[in-house]
């Protein structure tokens, strides 16, 4: 089952963070004397603030995973009270003009969870973003000792050896970091979008390879962007067979029409490995539209430009032979190829003659004669997952 990682907005979802946190912190791992708390909700003075943002997983109804993320105040920081971080601000201070700190913690995973690193890597990820839109640019951390070594491979520095917490029955350690480092961690290679002027108010889904994404003729709110893995969208012919339209890699957006109107899905997305997909829902993006406008221009581009594609593909599939469904099928196939990493003069399309048979509407068979032509004419190579392009040479 799919999980989903957003900011708790509702009472409920901010319920569900405070619980989650005494569930893992205290029933879990014994931490905090290991007794169950009055109303069985882990809360300090910091969750009162309007400054506090938390990281929500859940996967459907059930909350797996949270994180809380606190911007600088009056009031301090949680970091604050575990640690004595003002050399590290003055520092800062000397480094960047007008520092901003941030403060990210509570980081609770339940057990059942907590081997899913793609879960993990989402909720940061979720955090990164949060932290670039508050402004913030140093993050200070006390976290657990048995998770600093996770922080660390995130660009964080630890600035002291581990220290022992006795109202926590723990040991923490001290970390610092910029947040312009961390951001990049996130979004490292990620390929612009039409959506990406909207990217910090993205939420986050993680699929296992063979979920459902959407189904066709499905109501829909929500548009994606893959930031990892893979998805294929198909859609049923009239007969019943499966046409594959697309499959899309890291950078491709899809499902954007629901946006714009509340109308059922014209095609179905299934990940086709594990995958982690942003998503935008339609409030949210009416709601920045309004109050940005110009951020329309691209994304009408991208809606024309797709209308266009798709009436081609509906000529092709009306009233075009096989052979030149097939043609147009290897052309989608090329231009929808990924640069192959092992190998920089190819690109790699994630499908063989199974995938291309249902883009051209033909049988497995007349796919695989054809692509063997092809192979044979040394135009391409083809393996049962993947057919490699050589790269065009640029005209001069």
């Amino acid at each position: 089952m799919p999980i989903k990682i957003k900011l708790a907005h509702t009472p409920k979802e901010i319920d569900d963070a405070l619980w989650l946190r005494h569930e893992v912190f205290v029933i879990e791992d014994g931490k905090f004397g290991g007794k169950a708390l009055h109303g069985s909700r882990m809360v300090d003075r910091f969750d009162a603030f309007p400054s506090v943002f938390h990281v929500i997983a859940y996967e459907d109804a059930e909350p797996v995973a949270t994180m809380r993320l606190v911007k600088d105040s009056e009031g301090g920081l949680p970091a604050d009270e575990l640690f004595d971080f003002d050399r590290y601000r003055r520092r800062a201070l000397l480094e960047t003009s007008s520092p901003v700190f941030g403060s990210a913690g509570m980081l609770a995973i339940r057990a059942q969870w907590r081997r899913r690193r793609d879960v993990i890597r989402a909720m940061f990820r979720m955090a990164a973003a949060v932290c670039r839109r508050e402004g913030a640019t140093h993050i200070l951390m006390a976290v657990n000792f048995e998770t600093a070594g996770m922080y660390q491979r995130l660009g964080f520095t630890p600035l002291s050896e581990k220290i022992w917490i006795e109202e926590i029955g723990n040991h923490i350690v001290p970390l610092a970091g910029i947040t312009d480092q961390f951001v990049a961690w996130a979004f490292q290679g990620l390929p612009e979008t039409p959506l990406s002027d909207f990217q910090d108010s993205f939420e986050r889904m993680v699929f296992r390879s063979g979920e459902k994404v959407f189904d066709e003729g499905a109501r829909g709110e929500h548009a994606f962007v893959v930031d990892s893995g893979e998805v294929r969208i198909t859609r049923r012919s009239k007969n019943g067979e499966e046409l594959i339209l697309a499959n899309l890699g890291r950078g491709d957006m899809f499902g954007e029409l629901a946006l714009l109107d509340d109308q059922s899905r014209s095609a179905s997305a299934v990940a086709s490995a594990d995958s982690e997909l942003m998503t935008l829902d339609r409030r949210t993006f009416q709601s920045q539209l309004h109050s940005h406008p110009e951020r329309s221009s691209s994304l009408f581009r991208m809606f024309a430009s797709r209308m266009r594609a798709m009436d081609e593909l509906a000529i092709v599939l009306a009233f075009a032979g096989p052979a030149q469904r097939l043609e147009f099928a290897i052309e989608v196939a090329r231009q929808q190829a990924v640069p192959d990493r092992n190998d920089p003069a190819r690109t790699l399309f994630h499908g063989g003659a199974t995938e291309l048979a249902r883009m051209a509407a033909v049988s497995e068979q007349e796919a695989e004669r054809f692509l063997q032509g092809l192979r044979s004419a040394g135009a391409l190579d083809i393996t049962p997952k993947h057919i490699s392009f050589r790269q065009r040479k640029s005209s001069v």
